[in-house]
């Protein structure tokens, strides 16, 4: 793990990060989507950032790892349970609002589609993921095993689906397992 501190804020890259590029590239991944992939997932986080600077807030670090982008904000909340959540949902619905932009400007472009995807996956309910924490506040802590296991489970099947079909996507492939791996490690 390399790591700068960046007035105040620890800016780090994992070795996973480079490994999980190369390793989409040499499945076939053209540049040019994989370049737009982490565009989109840039600008998600953006939205992450802005409404934490507008809060007041500043993050502790930020990581590219094997799965994205990590932002470790401060401890504990903001100072409001609307505050959280804001932070919280902003990277998915600047996916969103690109993507509705997109499609009204340029049609169904891959940008397009990548931001519906991003913002989408992120929604889900696994427990790193911006929809997890989400329910998570909103539920006030409550276990949510349940319904993560549903996801897992409705996720494992579309993974052996996009196999079927020949549409593996190995970014989503290790983010699967990641989510697995967390969520398992989370319950024991």
């Amino acid at each position: 793990m390399f790591r700068i501190s960046v007035g105040g804020v620890q800016l780090g890259i994992s070795f996973s990060f480079p490994a999980v590029l190369a390793l989409v590239l040499l499945t076939g991944c053209d540049e040019g989507s994989l370049l737009t992939a982490l565009l989109c997932c840039c600008l998600h986080e953006c939205g992450h950032l802005f409404f934490m600077l507008i809060f007041g807030r500043r993050p502790e670090a930020i990581t590219l790892y094997g799965g994205g982008i990590r932002i470790t904000p401060p401890k504990g909340r903001i100072d409001s349970f609307g505050k959280d959540l804001t932070v919280l949902l902003a990277g998915c619905v600047v996916n969103f609002l690109l993507a509705w932009t997109g499609l009204i400007t340029r049609g169904m472009t891959s940008f397009v589609q990548i931001n519906l995807l991003l913002g989408a996956f992120n929604l889900l309910p696994f427990k790193h993921f911006d929809g997890g924490r989400a329910l998570e506040l909103l539920t006030e802590g409550k276990s949510l095993r349940a319904v993560r296991y549903t996801f897992i489970m409705l996720t494992a099947v579309l993974i052996v689906v996009m196999a079927v079909r020949g549409q593996m996507s190995v970014s989503l492939l290790i983010t699967f397992v990641f989510a697995i791996a967390a969520e398992a490690a989370d319950d024991a």
